[in-house]
């Protein structure tokens, strides 16, 4: 008995397994979700600020670690506490070169507390406030700057209310002026009782940086 043995000139067509990985979002590869390392530090949740125009978003938990190191613990004893990068929330809103040639003012909006700051450069120094008047929350980015017997101002746009640019401290409150429509704001607010300007120590480091202190 003969064997017959039939040889195919076609190859059978090769299936290829493809495999499907599925991962959670923000877990990634290699993770399993609500197992936590213990060899790393736990986050404060201290939060992130973003700066508008960098977008640059910042550690602050590390930023004030970083901060407290450079002022020695012996020096503390002769550091005006409003310059003492060792007390207080200190961060860092600019680089002095923002401030170069005619750019003198500069906002800044904190990511998360849904602050904002301006920052003022008038003769040669740095001042920094909330963002909005307290009589009307106008902007005061293009508050008008002006020496005083008091000592540098700013006056509101809109209502013409001026703080005292070092202690935003009110020393007029929705002036009238003369204004129909400042009038008008003036009569809104005469029962109110002037409310001062939220102003923040500024400290500008060696290298350029810009440090606000927002909170004792």
């Amino acid at each position: 008995m003969k064997t017959i043995t039939f040889q195919s000139t076609q190859r059978l067509p090769v299936l290829v397994s493809r495999r499907c990985f599925c991962c959670r979002a923000g877990t990634g590869f290699g993770k399993v979700p609500g197992k936590k390392d213990a060899s790393k530090p736990v986050d404060p949740g201290s939060g992130i600020y973003t700066a508008p125009r960098t977008k640059k978003r910042v550690n602050l938990a590390e930023e004030l670690s970083n901060n407290k190191k450079e002022v020695a613990p012996a020096e503390r004893g002769n550091v005006d506490p409003d310059r003492d990068l060792t007390r207080g929330n200190w961060f860092e809103l600019a680089k002095i070169s923002d401030f170069a040639g005619d750019k003198k003012r500069k906002i800044c909006e904190l990511k998360g507390s849904k602050k904002t700051v301006v920052l003022h450069m008038y003769n040669d120094v740095l001042y920094a406030m909330d963002a909005f008047s307290t009589a009307y929350q106008y902007p005061l980015i293009d508050g008008k700057l002006a020496d005083s017997s008091e000592g540098p101002t700013i006056e509101t746009p809109l209502d013409g209310t001026v703080y005292d640019l070092k202690t935003g401290k009110v020393i007029k409150w929705c002036p009238s002026d003369g204004s129909p429509i400042r009038g008008v704001l003036r009569t809104l607010k005469a029962s109110v009782n002037p409310v001062p300007l939220p102003v923040y120590p500024v400290v500008v480091q060696p290298d350029g940086r810009v440090m606000v202190r927002l909170s004792v």
